[in-house]
């Protein structure tokens, strides 16, 4: 007898999920990368990891794109067509959470987030995946798929592109199966290679 495994239901995210968004994605992005290579220490990550990523969130949720789980297994962070370049004031207020987890290390995260936006496409318009987190506990178990559908399916009705940056070479395949292609790496001096993937709409 075969089963199948239905998909977790996904949510929008609102304010009171996140502390519990802001703790899976510090738990998610535990080995990654690009903010291992700025926030080496084990220590400085555990303490203030989970109150960055509830401060970015937080800024999120203000373009009404942010979305989770029933039990916050994890969150899919976007930016509608338009609007994923940050303003001064999301910068302002997740200075102080990314001053607490970047430290000394903060004039480098600068330089990287200069770097990828430099490189971010100006153009068509298109829906930019900023973040995308599944908590390691229920990572397999179509959490991440069924976080990206609620935008990538409006992406295909509405015939709007799709965007995002890998900061993990080992995700690239599974970005691939929901029709992302890879275009030309980030090369971060003397750090990791950052991978950016456009998607065109579907049918």
């Amino acid at each position: 007898m075969w089963f199948t495994r239905s998909m977790p239901e996904v949510r929008a995210a609102t304010a009171e999920d996140l502390p519990a968004v802001g703790r899976a994605l510090a738990r998610a992005f535990t080995d990654d990368p690009v903010f291992r290579h700025l926030v080496p220490s084990d220590d400085r990550w555990g303490r203030h990891a989970a109150r960055y990523f509830q401060a970015d969130t937080a800024n999120r949720l203000r373009l009404g794109a942010t979305y989770t789980t029933a039990s916050v297994q994890g969150a899919a962070l976007w930016a509608p067509p338009g609007r994923w370049r940050p303003t001064v004031a999301s910068v302002a207020r997740e200075a102080p959470a990314a001053l607490r987890l970047f430290g000394p290390r903060t004039v480098r995260g600068l330089r990287v987030l200069a770097q990828v936006e430099k490189a971010h496409p100006r153009e068509p318009e298109h829906w930019y995946l900023a973040v995308l987190g599944t908590d390691p506990d229920q990572q397999g178990k179509g959490v991440g798929s069924a976080l990206l559908a609620p935008v990538l399916d409006r992406c295909d009705a509405e015939g709007v592109p799709a965007y995002l940056e890998s900061s993990k070479e080992a995700n690239i395949a599974f970005y691939a199966r929901h029709g992302f292609d890879l275009r030309d790496p980030i090369v971060i001096p003397d750090g990791p290679t950052i991978h950016p993937m456009w998607r065109e709409p579907r049918g």
